[in-house]
């Protein structure tokens, strides 16, 4: 069943910094991984879709509350990774930065990605950003043929879950021997669009994200009321399904 299957990838999926660091001193494109991030609301979303989860190659938490329940799980330290700047990203950029990676920027309205582009060349001026577009199109071969076209190695991708899996997974299959990483990044670009650093200094310190965006946020706000709750019903089951299964 498809929950054991992402309970399964978030479990086992290695170590996202050490995947990046192969990557890179890896001449030749061996093979393309698509990486995503499941927190409580994405969970419920892609837990019915089975061959999508399973297409993709690494899966990590991105919730602070998903990370602990999960931890808790599995006997075994989950550790939160998301693609913002207060995780990973930043590990992301700055050796994006260091090794002038091409990279390729897909997601958000266009006003947005222009003004994320812009600040993230000012924040990190050896950037190779190769490409980047909004997220809005009905084309994904077109797309994904710019995508190839451009020379990127790394692809992030913000269109929403699961719009954003799905096309990570389609990319992955579009193409051989020529990405190396396609990630997810959710709201990222979107948030990236006003300012470098989204949280401030003590949101990200003390993890109070979540109550950030549910202040700032209203459909955030309704998601922690509504959707967590339900999935935690929905992950307790499937995990004790999944070990009565084994």
């Amino acid at each position: 069943m498809v929950m054991h299957e992402i309970l399964d990838k978030v479990k086992s999926s290695p170590d996202i910094y050490k995947q990046l660091a192969a990557t890179i001193e890896s001449v030749e494109v061996r093979e393309t991984q698509a990486i995503s991030f499941v927190n409580p609301y994405s969970y419920l979303l892609l837990r019915n879709n089975r061959q999508l989860v399973a297409d993709l190659d690494c899966l990590y938490t991105d919730a602070i509350s998903s990370a602990k329940i999960f931890s808790l799980l599995f006997s075994q330290k989950i550790p939160r990774i998301s693609f913002d700047l207060g995780s990973y990203a930043r590990h992301f950029f700055e050796q994006a930065n260091q090794h002038k990676l091409p990279i390729y920027l897909l997601g958000a309205k266009e006003i947005e990605i222009n003004n994320a582009v812009a600040i993230f060349k000012k924040e990190y001026p050896n950037l190779n950003i190769v490409g980047y577009r909004d997220g809005y199109f009905s084309d994904d071969v077109a797309v994904m043929q710019a995508i190839v076209d451009s020379g990127a190695q790394y692809v992030i991708c913000g269109m929403g879950t699961p719009r954003q899996d799905e096309f990570a997974v389609k990319l992955k299959q579009f193409q051989q021997g020529k990405i190396k990483q396609v990630y997810t990044c959710g709201g990222f670009l979107h948030q990236s669009s006003e300012r470098l650093e989204y949280y401030p200094h003590f949101i990200n310190r003390f993890n109070l994200r979540w109550l950030y965006r549910a202040l700032t946020n209203s459909y955030v706000a309704k998601r922690l009321f509504f959707d967590y709750p339900k999935f935690v019903f929905k992950v307790l089951a499937d995990f004790f399904i999944k070990s009565k299964g084994h």
